[in-house]
Order: structure tokens, then sequence, then C-alpha cells
């Protein structure tokens, strides 16, 4: 009987090896897919009801097929553009956070830490080999998934509930809960309104005459990523470009962008979106959010940004849960 189990764990082993091999190569658009498929489902719920769950998934599909199309095609007219600017807008910045007067020892572990994060986003960034063949198979897999979760959703929610087990199976539900709590304050406030605040930059440095087009998609990816860090945020990027313009001369220009960028980008919607966005209790911790996106790139590139803060933030509801059920018992 023994032997009968071994054998059984050894093959569950084999398939689950052989599982991840072949997922891995496309794990960041299953990922992806994932978190737009979970941001986009109310969404989904209220078409759903006015036609139905199959329509719904297939015109919320056809809308993603539409940007993934224009993303693809994009990349290839403006990558290399993009991508150094890109680089040079997170180095400049670096280097002027270098500069501050901080204490020694803060400055040094901020400096190597960095310095690490910027070669990390550097090295993906310049070496992402750009093949249309692997975008297009990327895009593909993307949209499959986002459909098969929309679809399923119901479906997926009643197996997730039926995998508790009956002993504790209120503990599980709570859990199960504060998780989805926690996802809705990262996924659907968090990274979508900075993701919202990085194609407004976008518009409004492209508009006002700050950069080209491709400095401007670069200098919207820059405001996402200064956004999903704590205390930091996109006003720093938007005050950069209308010091620009204000040094070249162009003051109209220079208060248009400033008066745009104060209302739409930063400190405008944190004023007024993300309070009614982000319930009470449901913020993000700024330790927490600065250890899961810089952890997150460091170990699992790009889409470390949403693997990081996630997987933290779903820990600290298990370690929240078993204190509470600690002092319970």
């Amino acid at each position: 009987m023994k032997t009968e189990h071994a054998v059984w764990i050894a093959v569950s082993f084999v398939i689950l090896f052989i599982v991840w091999k072949t997922l891995e190569p496309l794990i960041t658009p299953i990922i992806f897919a994932l978190t737009v498929a979970y941001i986009l489902h109310p969404l989904h719920e209220r078409l759903a009801r006015k036609l139905d769950t199959n329509k719904s998934a297939i015109l919320l599909s056809a809308l993603m097929t539409l940007l993934l199309i224009g993303f693809i095609f994009g990349m290839v007219l403006w990558f290399r553009d993009v991508t150094r600017s890109l680089v040079i807008y997170i180095n400049e910045a670096l280097n002027w956070f270098l500069s501050l007067n901080l204490p020694p020892d803060i400055g040094q572990s901020a400096a190597i830490l960095i310095e690490r994060v910027s070669e990390k986003m550097s090295e993906y960034i310049l070496n992402y080999t750009l093949s249309i063949p692997k975008l297009l198979l990327q895009a593909i897999v993307f949209i499959a998934v986002f459909y098969g979760i929309l679809v399923h959703s119901r479906a997926l929610s009643e197996e997730l509930y039926a995998l508790l087990p009956e002993e504790r199976r209120d503990l599980g539900i709570e859990l199960i809960e504060k998780a989805k709590y926690t996802l809705n304050a990262i996924l659907r406030t968090w990274l979508m309104l900075s993701i919202f605040k990085g194609f407004l930059l976008t518009l409004g440095f492209y508009v006002f005459g700050v950069t080209n087009l491709s400095g401007a998609i670069a200098a919207g990816i820059f405001c996402i990523i200064l956004e999903l860090l704590p205390v930091i945020g996109g006003w720093i990027v938007w005050i950069a470009g209308a010091i620009y313009l204000f040094t070249r001369g162009n003051i109209f220009a220079g208060i248009m962008l400033s008066v745009y960028g104060a209302i739409l980008i930063s400190p405008g919607p944190d004023i007024t979106i993300r309070p009614k966005l982000v319930a009470e209790g449901a913020k993000i911790n700024p330790a927490l959010a600065l250890v899961g996106i810089f952890g997150g790139i460091m170990g699992f590139g790009i889409k470390g940004l949403i693997i990081g803060p996630v997987a933290l933030g779903l820990l600290l509801t298990l370690l929240e849960e078993w204190k509470e059920q600690k002092r319970k018992g």
C-alpha cells in the first residue's frame, strides 16, 4: 500500500512538473489575463444582466482584442524610442533620488536597492526581443484565458468554495472574503487608477508638446511606475514636463500642463476619486507596496508588478486572520 502511494505521489509530481514547464513560457499573458478579468468582472456582471454571459464575454473579449492589436503594432512602431526614453527617465529619476541628502545608512541601502531594480528593469526593457509571432501568440493566450474566466466565473467561484474542507469551513470562507477585499484594493483601485493616470499623462505630454509620441508613452509608463510607489507619485513627471516647457519659453503650455496635471493626474484624483474607490481599511500599506513592487520586479520581471503586491497582500490577510483566530481561541 505504501509503495502504491509513493508511486502515485511520484506520478503527481511528474505531471505537475510537465504542466508547469508547459505553462511557464505563457505565464505572463495568463497572469495579466486573470488580472484584467478580475478588474472587469463587475462590468461583465452588469452587461450579462442586459445581454447574457456569453455575449458579454464576447463583447469584452473583442474590445480587449482591438486594444491588444493596437498595443502590438504600437510596440512595433515605437518600441525602440519608447524603451530608450523610458530608461533615460528612470535613470535620471534614480540619480536625483540618490543626490538627496539622506543619512549614510539609508542612502547606501537605497542606492543598492535602486541600482538592482534599475538594472533589472533596464535589462528587461532593452533586451526584450520584439517578435510579432511571439506577441501574437501571447495575445491569443491572453484573450482565451480572459474569455474563459469571464464565461466560467460563477462555476470557478463555486468550485473554489466547494474545495473548502468541511472542518472550519467558516474560516475558509472568511479568508476568501478578506482576500477578495485585498485584491479589490490592490487591483481595482490602486493599479487601475495608476494606469489611468499614466494614460492621461501620456495624452498631456503629447498634446502640450513636451515630447514626441514615443517619449510621451515612455513618460506615461514612468508615471504608472511612480504611482505604484508609496509617497512618490505622477506629480513628479508632470512637474518636470512643466518646468521643461517653462525653460523653453513656452509659458502658456507650461501653465496649461500644470493645471491639467494637478487636476487630472496628481493630486486631484487622490483627493476626489481615490477616497471614493478605496473603502476604509482597504488602503495599501506603503511598506507592503514598496517591498511588493521592488521584490516582484526583481523576482519575476514586469509581471512582478502584480504578483509581488498581491502575494504580500494575501499573506498579510492570512497573518491577520491567524492572529484573530488565536485571540478567539
